[in-house]
């Protein structure tokens, strides 16, 4: 290399260092790099300022932190009001499709609000910038394991008490489905709501249905009794849930060992071979292990799975990548999981 140094990319007989040029590099191969003058000229700007923005803060966590860290603190409303007046009401920073700079913002601003958690209290663009990158992980997970090029549309909750809506409401009458609701998915002409139905969809086209008559009929066993074991865990995080979460915790081995007992010895929920239940259920356990951490000590199959899962080479790439969202893994007005962490 020219410039040996920290992180560097490979391909094939290419070489790249220094972050930036790593993102132009693999930005250009997928058009995230602006389409028009005007979007160009806003990425060059955008990647400037963040590298200014990112050097400070560097500088204080490397540097005498205790003692800069008021300065600091004090200056961070000014800088992140820029960022809040040059994103305006734009989705993403440069317009309305996502470039490579969105993706340096996004790690700055997640830095910050693990910095400081209220410090994007005042910007609710930004607040809202991040949140079209986080929330139907299993379709996800899926898309990502069948190698499925997909782009997301994300719409924005707002504050409490309210918590508008107005977003996606002003809009699902005019998407031309019989029921409009969230997640839907477009796939050329066909539109299809409902997440096991978006799940089912994806997987016959992959032939992750089940292949026997036994396979498919644990299939469709275990997507209802998901249904129900996830529509149990909502109420808890949505309801009252300091005073339901005793009982809760009570059910929940009984529920687990069910879940234990069904999937045996199999390596997967239906059988040998994967299957879409087997992403509505890897989401589920690990809810609950975020949940509870010591809830599936008991069930070492269980855990066995969520391995198993995880092992695979596409999730394991999709779960290292800026793209992979964590946490939240509920809504805002919901008393459990509303929040990254």
């Amino acid at each position: 290399m020219d410039f040996p140094n920290l992180p560097y990319l490979e391909d094939g007989g290419t070489k790249v260092v220094q972050s930036n040029a790593i993102l132009r590099y693999i930005a250009r191969k997928h058009n995230l790099c602006g389409e028009t003058e005007e979007e160009q000229v806003r990425v060059d700007i955008l990647e400037n300022q963040a590298m200014d923005f990112r050097n400070g803060f560097v500088q204080l966590c490397y540097g005498d932190f205790d003692k800069n860290k008021s300065c600091y603190t004090k200056k961070l409303p000014g800088m992140l009001k820029q960022f809040s007046n040059f994103l305006g009401d734009r989705m993403w920073f440069a317009g309305d499709k996502i470039t490579f700079v969105d993706f340096i913002m996004y790690e700055l601003l997640d830095q910050h609000r693990m910095f400081d958690p209220a410090c994007l209290d005042d910007y609710r663009n930004l607040r809202c910038f991040l949140e079209r990158f986080e929330l139907a992980q299993p379709i996800r997970l899926l898309l990502e394991y069948t190698g499925t090029k997909y782009e997301e549309k994300f719409y924005s909750c707002g504050e409490a008490p309210n918590y508008d809506k107005s977003c996606w409401f002003n809009e699902k009458e005019k998407l031309g489905m019989d029921f409009p609701n969230l997640p839907y998915l477009e796939d050329g002409g066909t539109k299809v709501v409902q997440s096991n139905a978006i799940l089912r969809y994806i997987a016959r086209k992959h032939n992750l249905c089940g292949e026997t008559e036994e396979e498919q009929m644990r299939v469709d066993i275990l997507e209802n009794q998901a249904m129900d074991f996830r529509n149990g865990f909502a109420q808890l995080c949505y309801g009252d849930f300091d005073k339901n979460k005793p009982c809760y915790n009570e059910k929940l081995p009984g529920a687990l060992k069910q879940f234990s007992d069904f999937l045996g010895d199999r390596k997967w929920f239906a059988g040998h071979k994967i299957t879409f239940v087997d992403f509505i259920m890897y989401e589920l356990l690990d809810l609950h292990r975020m949940f509870q951490p010591e809830c599936l000590d008991d069930y070492r199959n269980l855990r066995s799975f969520l391995d198993h899962f995880e092992s695979l080479e596409k999730i394991g790439e999709y779960m290292k990548s800026g793209k992979f969202i964590k946490t939240p893994v509920n809504n805002k007005m919901a008393k459990w999981g509303n929040r990254k962490e």
